[in-house]
């Protein structure tokens, strides 16, 4: 019976090589009979070297007559014993390769079934790790998405804040020229109510001493003349009326320009006040973080040295 099998090696090949080691007087085994031919797996030669060891009993029992009629007695006891030798070890060899092989599929399946959990467990972990990165990057995503809303809260809100601070600058510019048209028409009231005020002073004086010449003309002629004593006592009493009623006249001017007056530092007081009112809005948000350039305060570009000497020296 003959078989062949796979990677190039043949029964014949198998028991050729049994037979030269047993001419030899070595015992066939599948590590000789491997290195005899030079190639083969002991899976793969160990069924044919069984299969040779069950042709040796046939082979040497139908040529019992021709063996012993050839060979010695001794010689054939001999090739009997060494052939029960060799199937007796052929079986033990073939039982020990059989339990280290099972033994080491055995240990083959362990290191399978470990691996196996191994790469599921890394699997599961590779899972995780994918749904967790998922998480972090849909939260990642949503992150950026609420940013980048917050940050176009944040332009709109400076964009407001602009124009509250452009129109707060308006308004103070504005009120800036507020005050200087009220400082201005202060300026020229001072200056009119000081040139009245010199005028009716100058009159006054010019009245006083022409009535204060009349008068003494007066009484000149009531010394000369007796007579004329009682006309120039009226004369004069005229003249000492007219005298009251101009001085009367110029201090009620004089009092309706002082009241003009306080009326237009009022006026002045209060654009002072929105004035300051402004500028402190205007500081308010320009400290909220925006490095606006600083405006130039109004009332550092009205209220100069030679301004403020100017209305301290004509404030009544």
């Amino acid at each position: 019976m003959q078989h062949r099998i796979s990677r190039g090696i043949q029964y014949e090949d198998v028991a050729e090589a049994a037979d030269a080691l047993l001419h030899d007087g070595l015992r066939p085994t599948i590590e000789r009979i491997r290195q005899r031919i030079g190639r083969g797996s002991p899976n793969t030669v160990s069924p044919m070297l069984e299969q040779w060891f069950s042709d040796l009993g046939q082979r040497l029992g139908g040529g019992r007559a021709g063996v012993e009629s050839a060979l010695p007695h001794a010689v054939a006891q001999a090739a009997t014993a060494l052939w029960s030798a060799a199937c007796s070890e052929a079986e033990t060899r073939a039982a020990a390769s059989w339990q280290a092989q099972q033994a080491a599929v055995t240990e083959a399946a362990e290191q399978l079934a470990a691996a196996r959990a191994e790469l599921d467990a890394r699997e599961l972990a590779m899972n995780e790790r994918l749904h967790a990165a998922e998480a972090a990057m849909q939260l990642c995503s949503q992150q950026l998405a609420e940013s980048n809303e917050r940050w176009r809260a944040g332009e709109r809100a400076l964009a407001l804040r602009d124009a509250e601070i452009s129109a707060q600058r308006s308004a103070a510019a504005r009120q800036a020229e507020q005050y200087a048209a009220l400082q201005a028409r202060l300026d020229t009231a001072q200056a009119q109510a000081l040139d009245e005020r010199t005028r009716q002073e100058a009159h006054y004086r010019t009245s006083e001493r022409r009535w204060l010449e009349e008068v003494d003309r007066a009484r000149q002629e009531a010394r000369k003349s007796t007579l004329s004593a009682q006309d120039e006592s009226r004369k004069l009493a005229i003249a000492q009326q007219q005298l009251e009623s101009a001085l009367s006249t110029h201090q009620a001017y004089a009092l309706e320009q002082e009241h003009k007056i306080q009326q237009l530092h009022q006026d002045l007081a209060s654009a002072q006040r929105e004035l300051a009112h402004g500028q402190r809005l205007l500081a308010v948000l320009q400290s909220d973080g925006l490095k606006a350039k600083e405006a130039p305060s109004p009332r550092r570009l009205y209220r100069t040295p030679a301004l403020r000497r100017k209305f301290v020296k004509r404030r009544p």
